[in-house]
This record gives C-alpha cells, structure tokens and sequence, in this order.
C-alpha cells in the first residue's frame, strides 16, 4: 500500500467518524453535542470566533480556491 492510499484511508475513516458522531448526536439521550451546538458554543467567545474564523478560512484555502 502506497503513502497516498494509506493517507485516503485515514482520511476516509475520519470522515465516517465525523458523521458517526453527528448520527450519534441525533439521538435524544446522547451526550455527544451536535457540529451545531459545538460552532454555537465556541461563537459565544471573542477567541471562540477566531478559531471558526480561521478553520473556516484554512478550510476556504484548501478547498474553494480552486
């Protein structure tokens, strides 16, 4: 298996953990907070805002520039 394939894995299992996680969140007793919830709580700070900010704008550069 080659660096490039083994990188696509775990990138694709991060992905499914992702949406794992947000299915898990759905449910009415989980205590896993939803994306939601997570950008919500994390805008309520000046320095929240910044890191939204930034991995909006990192995730802006690496996938919209094209």
């Amino acid at each position: 298996m080659t660096s490039r394939e083994v990188t696509l894995v775990v990138w694709a299992a991060l992905g499914l953990a992702l949406v794992a996680l947000e299915v898990a969140s759905r449910f009415d007793a989980s205590p896993v907070p939803s994306f939601r919830d997570l950008v919500t709580r994390a805008m309520r700070t000046p320095s929240g805002r910044v890191g939204v900010l930034a991995a909006w704008l990192w995730v802006g550069l690496h996938y919209f520039s094209r």
